[in-house]
């Protein structure tokens, strides 16, 4: 019998295919033939719905918000609406360890009802900082399960993606009091962090009493020719500048709870490099510095006139 099923796959030089399968059919025992129908549903199955997963960035800094990216083409040539079924849900994200132990769980994930159309791809950001511990460093793989209606358990696996969680030594720090809540203590800090090549830098905000990090934010790329400055308001509100750019330096502002509070873009002024300033009153400001104004800088930019503009020459 294990002959004939390896023989099922080779046609007859002088028969169409079709006729040497009934042909080798007949020799094989009902089992075989369920064995043949279950691998045919499943090679049919794994076509029908196409995972995949994607991150922008595979070195991470513990503690940062970690974004992946699902999305899924729709092959079944139906439309259909992904839910979960009781305690099973539809799309599941599983994250493990470098040593293939699961990574701790912090939330359970609850995706609400998805409908795609035949031939559609749908793709969802997650935050998977949010449903995972991924503050302790070492490495990491993630990959996802999606569960269409009728299908089994096991689902349609996507690609692995493997990415690496760091610690890096504060490069300034501050520990601070939490207004409204006498007793609390936070520290803010901030850190350099290469990823790729890249100067990132980096805020955080730790619980003193836990050692936990609250959030960790990217403020982006910095040139560390020119150390970067922190300070903190009367307002427990962290205050940073660095350069950015050869031109732009950048202040940004970030709360007790690791809000961003936003940012502003500065310039050279006639004293030298901008600076943090706090004055008495506890404010912080910048000093020796040019706000940078897009929309004048865009207007001044529009009234300089263009070679092809110049009024044509007469030379005798």
């Amino acid at each position: 019998m294990i002959e004939a099923f390896f023989e099922f796959r080779i046609p007859l030089l002088d028969s169409p295919t079709i006729h040497y399968t009934t042909l080798l059919m007949k020799q094989i025992n009902k089992p075989f033939l369920n064995l043949i129908a279950l691998f045919s549903m499943v090679a049919t199955a794994s076509a029908q719905l196409g995972v995949s997963i994607r991150m922008n960035q595979s070195q991470i800094l513990a503690g940062e918000n970690v974004l992946v990216g699902v999305t899924i083409t729709n092959s079944t040539g139906n439309n259909i609406t992904l839910a979960n079924s009781g305690r099973t849900p539809w799309l599941d994200l599983v994250v493990k360890r470098g040593n293939g132990e699961p990574a701790a769980s912090i939330a359970r994930a609850d995706f609400g009802p998805v409908k795609i159309a035949a031939g559609q791809t749908m793709s969802k950001t997650i935050e998977l900082s949010k449903l995972y511990n991924l503050r302790e460093s070492g490495t990491y793989s993630v990959s996802a399960i999606v569960r269409a209606p009728g299908t089994s358990d096991s689902g349609f696996v996507s690609n692995r993606i493997l990415f690496t969680c760091s610690n890096v030594r504060a490069d300034w720090s501050q520990k601070v009091g939490v207004p409204g809540s006498p007793g609390s203590t936070r520290e803010f800090r901030i850190m350099n962090f290469n990823n790729n090549s890249k100067s990132l830098l980096y805020a955080q905000v730790v619980d003193d009493k836990t050692g936990t990090s609250l959030q960790t934010l990217c403020l982006g790329e910095a040139l560390l020719f020119r150390k970067p400055q922190a300070a903190v308001d009367r307002g427990q509100v962290l205050h940073v500048l660095y350069l950015a750019t050869p031109e732009f330096y950048v202040h940004a502002r970030i709360d007790i709870n690791g809000r961003f509070l936003g940012r502003e873009l500065h310039t050279r002024g006639a004293s030298g490099d901008p600076r943090l300033m706090t004055f008495a009153d506890g404010s912080v400001k910048i000093a020796g510095s040019v706000m940078y104004d897009p929309q004048a800088a865009a207007k001044a930019q529009s009234k300089i006139r263009k070679i092809s503009e110049r009024p044509p020459y007469t030379y005798n």
